[in-house]
């Protein structure tokens, strides 16, 4: 390979890897395109989202990232509901708790107090 061919090639690399970390290349749509199958427990379950139907996914569904995978659920099947909830409860806890740990207006933090 001549000189010039190697230096158009890692040029034509140099300007496709910039394009596809702004998005022009690749899409950062994740989409579930059918369910998973099998169960998911509450404890496995790091943060969920909702995915609404539309141009880009084609089915309603939850999405669950877990510590091993990213599971499609059913919205409508009468478990993810439950899960659903307690998620939903445990998000609340978690909120509540930590609530206590931001200093409230002119209370000194505790490393102030001497």
């Amino acid at each position: 390979m001549s000189l010039q061919a190697i230096s158009v090639l890692s040029v034509t690399v140099i300007l496709l890897g910039s394009l596809e970390g702004k998005g022009v290349m690749q899409r950062d749509v994740q989409c579930c395109m059918q369910y998973s199958q099998g169960k998911v427990r509450t404890k496995d379950v790091l943060e969920f989202e909702m995915q609404t139907e539309g141009p880009d996914c084609s089915i309603r569904a939850i999405i669950l990232y877990t510590k091993k995978a990213v599971k499609c659920a059913d919205p409508r099947d009468r478990k993810v509901k439950r899960l659903l909830r307690k998620l939903i409860q445990r998000q609340r806890a978690k909120a509540h708790r930590t609530m206590w740990l931001q200093p409230h207006g002119n209370l000194p933090v505790m490393s102030e107090i001497q």
